[in-house]
């Protein structure tokens, strides 16, 4: 008999890739800035998606995930606007992809801590 769990992609794609992700975006942005604002901000941020990944907090995920996806909304007319000046280059389209990656991640932290599915997902185990 096998007692080891086997890991369950869709438990791992919905419940943990996006936190793990958003994690490491902070820390790299934590990383590349000077400012200590900044590093305070992103700091907690990254405490909550790591509070949020031990807990699987409902509410703390969708706030989180509704404040990254505004985030990546922001971005997008940013790039848009850079577009229109004619300021752009080929370079942006690795951000606009991933901006697109952002987008993917918040929606799946937003429904991927939903109580209805995660039950259903325990249960296929």
């Amino acid at each position: 008999m096998n007692y080891m769990k086997t890991l369950d992609l869709k438990i791992f794609f919905r419940l943990y890739l996006p936190s793990v992700v958003f994690i490491g975006i902070l820390a790299t942005s934590a990383i590349a800035s000077n400012m200590t604002l900044v590093n305070i901000i992103t700091g907690s941020i990254a405490l909550l998606i790591i509070a949020n990944l031990l807990l699987k907090n409902v509410i703390l995920s969708r706030i989180l995930g509704t404040i990254f996806l505004l985030g990546s909304f922001y971005m997008i007319l940013a790039l848009l606007d850079d577009i229109i000046d004619g300021e752009a280059t080929i370079e942006y389209l690795f951000g606009f992809f991933m901006i697109l990656f952002s987008i993917a991640m918040s929606v799946l932290l937003i429904i991927g801590y939903n109580k209805k599915s995660n039950i259903e997902l325990i249960e296929q185990l």
